[in-house]
């Protein structure tokens, strides 16, 4: 509930700090005071529309705070952290800054924000109804949603909702499905072709370098055999060659380990280099004899080579990149198969989740109807009772007919979303011989207050808005009407904050906490205070709303006795 309004500088009102309670808040004062200024400076943090008008005369800025303060388990901590808002230790801090420019600011909790982020809270917190525009009741997009509280059908508008979204989720799903799947066909042929390219010429990983070396082999082959018939002369062949030379060497050798055998390993190292060469030189005789130049063979190589480089260009830096390729052309081929199958399934389901959003809109809309019937109803008895006695209310369900509509009614196929199959509309006529019409579009300030007032009335206990306000609701009544009206406010404040502009003595003496709007001029300028008034307060300022400028003692003793 709304504990605190704070305000300086706002129009009249140099500095007024209002504390209200819970049950029912009244606000009186004479015309002129500068009642409706306190729903001004409310509707701004609110995200009211503001101007540098707003601004008392002579100030730089004008500033409105309110504290609002839930239960730590109530449902509205929730909506509000499902806009981005934390309550801290169940506590909301709400701040409007206008300056004299026009400009404004906003703060929540503190912190700079949007306007538009304090209109968000205004409309899940604050219902006021008079001659400012945060009314509820003129949004024909929220009518459903009164409905559906009135007759509760909030649990059947969740599951519509839940299997709509489900339903839009495998549609969605199911053109991704066949778009990826179009596409694989598009591309099929060429995948087919780049596919077959890559496995015809089935190259392995390494291959190419390992060619390229073969290749430079076979181009150098007569340089080859002659070098290793050199080489095979220099170390075995020719005369004074390199066996030779080192098998006079082993000789010396022998003769002094047959005097010194301390060079035993010398020696034995020596025999091991002459076999050494001697292998060396066996192998460089059958290295010549087996390499002969092939240019049939050279020009293998050199096809294959290009074929590799080719399939490189177009698929790939390296060989390992073009068989990664090639992986992932196989899996597309296989893919096609495979989303063929997601498809049905998705299909399937999205026929289940179809079928069972059309039976949740039919219940639906079968509550509403039945719904609409009860409050229509209710609603006529209650304006009777607020003093519009040939009032006539119709909630108008529109269904919206589609060719490919996901609802059948009647034979019809009916567009359908996640509020239901049809829209929903408050009509009313107030005046006896009228026509029914939108309710935003023929009713009166006065009026659409008492019509809110019935409506909340006959939702009271489903409404989760926690702070009521009216304006203009004792509009045009008296006597018995007044005393009706200030009855359902007393009844409505019993689940509600509710605070209510009144120049009502019937509605105003059965107040919960009483504030008095007055206006002072000290000669050179006028301003408006607000006091909360104790009991003698109360008495004095009831009395006066019930006499006029003289207030007797049999006012005070009437006023006494509509308190008690």
């Amino acid at each position: 509930m709304l504990t605190r309004l704070f305000i300086r500088d706002f129009a009249l009102i140099e500095k007024a700090e209002i504390e209200f309670g819970d049950g029912l808040n009244v606000i009186t004062g004479e015309t002129g005071a500068g009642k409706s200024i306190l729903l001004g400076a409310l509707y701004s943090i609110l995200g009211g529309p503001t101007n540098g008008d707003l601004v008392r005369e002579g100030a730089e800025r004008c500033i409105v705070e309110g504290l609002m303060e839930f239960d730590e388990r109530s449902e509205l901590i929730k909506q509000l952290q499902a806009i981005d808002i934390e309550c801290e230790d169940g506590q909301l801090f709400l701040r409007r800054e206008i300056l004299s420019n026009g400009r404004s600011r906003a703060y929540i909790n503190g912190s700079g924000s949007p306007i538009k982020k304090l209109r968000q809270i205004g409309a899940l917190l604050v219902d006021l109804h008079g001659q400012h525009e945060h009314q509820s009741l003129l949004d024909p997009h929220l009518h459903i949603h009164y409905l559906d509280a009135f007759g509760r059908l909030e649990n059947k508008a969740q599951e519509v909702a839940q299997s709509w979204r489900a339903m839009r989720t495998d549609e969605q799903a199911l053109s991704d499905l066949q778009e990826r799947r179009q596409k694989l066909l598009v591309d099929g042929e060429l995948r087919a072709f780049q596919l077959a390219e890559i496995r015809n010429l089935s190259p392995q990983p390494g291959e190419e370098e390992d060619l390229e070396a073969e290749l430079q082999v076979l181009d150098n082959a007569h340089s080859l055999v002659q070098l290793g018939e050199e080489i095979n002369d220099l170390l075995y062949q020719r005369d004074g060659s390199v066996y030779e030379q080192l098998s006079q060497v082993r000789r010396r050798f022998d003769r002094i380990t047959e005097i010194d055998p301390s060079l035993q390993e010398q020696a034995k190292s020596l025999e091991e280099i002459s076999y050494l060469v001697e292998d060396a030189a066996q192998t460089m005789r059958t290295y010549g004899r087996a390499l002969e130049a092939d240019p049939a063979q050279a020009e293998q190589i050199r096809e294959r080579l290009e074929a590799l480089r080719s399939l490189k260009r177009k698929y790939g830096p390296s060989l390992t990149a073009v068989l990664a390729y090639s992986e992932e052309l196989e899996r597309s081929e296989n893919e096609t198969a495979e989303l063929d199958g997601q498809i049905d399934r998705v299909r399937v389901q999205l026929e289940a989740n179809g079928q069972r959003f059309a039976e949740h809109c039919a219940e639906l809309s079968a509550g509403r109807k039945s719904a609409a019937d009860a409050l229509e109803a209710a609603i006529v008895r209650s304006l009777k009772d607020l003093g519009i006695e040939h009032g006539q209310f119709s909630v108008h369900l529109s269904p919206r007919t589609e060719t490919k509509g996901p609802v059948e009614h009647e034979g019809r196929r009916i567009h359908a979303d996640e509020r239901g199959a049809e829209q929903v509309a408050f009509y009313i006529n107030t005046n006896l011989g009228g026509e029914l019409r939108p309710l935003a579009r023929v009713a009166s300030g006065g009026e659409v207050s008492r019509i809110m007032l019935a409506i909340k009335e006959a939702i009271a206990e489903r409404d989760l808005i926690s702070v009521l306000v009216f304006d203009e609701v004792d509009s045009g009544v008296s006597g018995r009407i007044a005393a009706a009206v200030g009855r359902k406010l007393q009844a409505l404040a019993a689940s509600h904050q509710t605070i209510v502009i009144t120049h009502l003595p019937q509605i105003a003496s059965l107040a919960n906490h009483h504030f008095a709007v007055r206006k002072d001029k000290d000669g050179t300028r006028t301003t408006t205070h607000v006091e909360q008034l104790d009991r003698e307060g109360r008495t004095e300022e009831i009395a006066y709303l019930l006499a006029g400028e003289t207030v007797s003692e049999t006012a005070r003793q009437h006023a006494r006795e509509l308190i008690q």
